[in-house]
């Protein structure tokens, strides 16, 4: 989620052409960005009131959730206002984030930085200013690739520390977070749940009219992948016993072949919906009309149709990207370089 975009699309600044409004989406240098806003790109985009509030809702259902994992039982009032640092006070201007959120977030970094080492804890408190690697480096008298390695065994001592200490909420929205931030999860999760989407695309066009957004469907998944792994046979054991003839064939045909997780996250995502169904959720298409809605007002204005984006612009980095990560999995694993 990036919060920057949430905060200035949640302004509904209107746009030059009547009846429209702007719309910031996050991209990439490369992309031409119209603005850059808290050292990040964005495209700035015109929408209709109609799209605008489709898009916005999503945003807003993201923002939310990202915040929940954050919110504890104990609760601080406007009065501990004045324990937040500057940064802190600053993003405080928005009334409608509560308090609690940044104090908990707050004390959910103080408490994971004292379980670290020394010099990891120095690395992240340095870094954690909004500076570069080379001002790190400046001020901490050491070379910018040290600083580089440094900061990423003190990541991994961070998520070790959120694997062992947090609930599963905890752990899932740390690596969706950091997913979201650094494209990638800790301990190569975003590849095996690649691996796991992969196997389940046959059936998650349905399943995404049941979730507000590809991030939440994300998380189900991840959450079912990373829980409950000992239940697993028991559970397909329950489905199978109990599933139609057609849904016993549709399961033997398309996930009999495959590793047990698998078929038991489909399961898993198949009494999901119907739970939703049954508690009166209604159905949406909203994740795929916003995203094309998105898609093709970012691509009139690079002047690409929607195919040629896709192909020319959106496969190649992504498969560049998922490529680099798969070899980085491949040679951690085997220690040897993934076979061209």
């Amino acid at each position: 989620m990036d919060k920057s975009a949430y905060h200035l699309n949640k302004q509904k600044q209107p746009a030059k052409t009547e009846g429209k409004f702007l719309y910031y989406y996050p991209c990439v240098e490369e992309d031409k960005p119209d603005v850059w806003y808290n050292k990040k790109a964005y495209i700035v985009i015109e929408v209709s009131e109609s799209e605008w509030e489709a898009l916005f809702e999503l945003d807003r259902l993201e923002y939310n959730n990202t915040h929940k994992y954050q919110r504890h039982t104990k609760r601080f009032s406007d009065k501990d206002e004045e324990e937040l640092t500057p940064k802190q006070q600053q993003r405080r201007i928005n009334k409608d984030i509560p308090f609690n959120v940044y104090a908990n977030e707050q004390m959910d970094k103080e408490i994971m930085l004292r379980n670290l080492p020394q010099q990891d804890r120095e690395i992240l408190t340095t870094m954690s200013g909004d500076k570069t690697q080379k001002q790190a480096a400046e001020e901490l008298g050491v070379t910018q690739g040290f600083i580089s390695s440094a900061l990423k065994k003190a990541n991994n001592s961070a998520d070790d520390y959120i694997f062992k200490t947090g609930s599963q909420a905890d752990i899932v929205w740390h690596c969706w977070n950091k997913f979201v931030n650094d494209g990638e999860m800790p301990y190569f999760l975003d590849v095996e749940l690649e691996f796991v989407l992969r196997k389940l695309l046959c059936d998650l066009l349905p399943f995404t009219h049941w979730f507000y957004s590809i991030g939440e469907l994300c998380r189900y998944i991840l959450t079912y992948y990373l829980f409950d792994n000992d239940k697993v046979d028991e559970e397909i054991a329950e489905y199978l016993n109990t599933a139609t003839e057609e849904e016993k064939a549709h399961y033997k045909d398309y996930y009999g072949g495959q590793p047990p997780i698998v078929g038991t996250v489909y399961i898993r995502l198949c009494r999901e919906t119907e739970r939703r169904k049954k508690v009166g959720l209604p159905d949406s298409d909203k994740i795929h009309t916003s995203i094309y809605a998105t898609v093709e007002l970012i691509t009139k204005r690079l002047g690409l149709s929607v195919e040629d984006f896709l192909t020319q612009r959106f496969y190649p980095f992504v498969a560049q990207w998922r490529n680099k990560r798969l070899k980085q999995f491949y040679k951690h694993y085997s220690g040897k370089k993934l076979p061209e």
